[in-house]
């Protein structure tokens, strides 16, 4: 275990973020005289049935799930300006932990800017909030991670062969509870790289990130939790030109992280994706997928996870008004890097079974029946667990 002095930090205001919403949302709005103008207003209820809310190994604690969303789009292109602004209201109730019923504002606002064919970029600023769920956050508690997000990319290809792009990104993470594992922070990163595109329509691209973050935290001198970091990634990713038949994305990435004060945390790790997807007829899709995700989770008995994961989804077009889904996941999640000598290590098997049909009697009207079985199998016997899940979901989407 050494000591290392804070790294010098990129700072970007707080502000930021205010003038970004403010800016995205106003700009639309100067225009929406124009004809051409896309409204869509969305609305759906959801009622789910949970058999162990709380993923406990024993005696769990079933109940009923109502999600309400209303949701409002606009989709606005204005000469070379394209304008998006997506937002909705969700309200969770639970009918039995009736402590965990929050409301939620979420948006996501985008301008896809462009100065001329050949340089272009997006303006970004988003919101998402959601309840941390039971299967990490082990307090029986309410738990609300709100994730901010705001992002200014530049694009420049002269020749439409080349592309340069740079860009910052603005991320802050907050939990409404403690939770040191998957800590709460801010950071600022420095987007660069550069893309290929092939004659063909595929494209290959190059991308770096550096990132300096800021717990919303003190140093903990004992349990080793820093209050900063930086971070690097590093990612190469490939996408093949759609043929109308099958898709195919993927990356192959480094992700390093060094923490101001305690080194023994400092990581590097390899991480990537491939996704297929094949048409095998008009009425039949399949999609196929391998990843492998990392994500810190500081514990005496970890820095991060390492998750490796295979994916395999068929869906069915019975008619034009009903669809059939089936989805597979197995999964094992290995906890990383102890920080204490002797600490017991922690290895996760996952596995997920989950099915649906969608009907839609007109196009604006949807009614899907979603069911999901999983479970953890942990070296830690407190982390395992099983549920069942059953969804009712009404949709309602009108565009004008």
């Amino acid at each position: 275990m050494s000591s290392r002095k804070q790294s010098p930090r990129v700072k970007i205001k707080r502000p930021m973020r205010c003038w970004l919403a403010l800016t995205l949302s106003a700009l639309p709005l100067c225009a929406m005289a124009d004809e051409f103008d896309t409204l869509q207003f969305s609305a759906s209820v959801n009622r789910a049935y949970d058999d162990n809310l709380f993923r406990v190994k024993n005696n769990g604690t079933s109940d009923q799930i109502t999600t309400s969303t209303a949701g409002v789009k606009l989709d606005k292109t204005y000469s070379l300006q394209r304008f998006i602004v997506d937002v909705s209201y969700v309200d969770y109730k639970y009918q039995t932990s009736d402590f965990l019923n929050f409301e939620a504002l979420n948006y996501d606002a985008k301008w896809l800017w462009s100065l001329t064919p050949s340089l272009t970029g997006t303006l970004s600023t988003s919101r998402n909030k959601t309840l941390n769920g039971f299967s990490d956050f082990r307090s029986f508690t309410q738990n609300i991670r709100t994730a901010d997000i705001s992002q200014f990319r530049a694009e420049y290809s002269p020749y439409k062969v080349w592309t340069l792009i740079g860009g910052i990104t603005e991320t802050d993470f907050q939990n409404s509870q403690t939770f040191n594992a998957v800590a709460q922070y801010n950071a600022t990163a420095l987007d660069y790289g550069a893309r290929y595109n092939f004659a063909s329509g595929s494209n290959l691209s190059l991308l770096a990130h550096k990132r300096n973050g800021q717990f919303q935290r003190q140093i903990n001198q004992a349990a080793l939790f820093d209050n900063g970091f930086t971070e690097d990634e590093y990612e190469l990713d490939f996408v093949l030109k759609p043929t109308g038949k099958s898709n195919l994305s993927s990356k192959l990435g480094y992700l390093s992280r060094e923490y101001d004060n305690f080194s023994v945390r400092d990581y590097g790790v390899w991480i990537g994706y491939i996704n297929y997807d094949l048409l095998l007829t008009g009425k039949i899709k399949t999609s196929f997928g391998l990843a492998r995700n990392a994500g810190p989770f500081e514990t005496n008995y970890s820095t991060y996870s390492l998750t490796d994961s295979a994916t395999i989804g068929v869906s069915y077009l019975y008619s034009d008004k009903i669809t059939f889904m089936l989805n597979g996941r197995v999964a094992q999640r290995d906890f990383k890097q102890a920080v204490i000598a002797g600490a017991a290590k922690r290895d996760d098997d996952e596995q997920s079974l989950s099915g649906s049909v969608t009907w839609r009697p007109i196009n604006n009207i949807g009614l899907t029946l979603s069911s999901i079985k999983s479970r953890r199998t942990s070296s830690a016997a407190y982390s395992n667990f099983e549920y069942d899940d059953l969804t009712t979901s009404v949709m309602v989407d009108l565009k004008i």
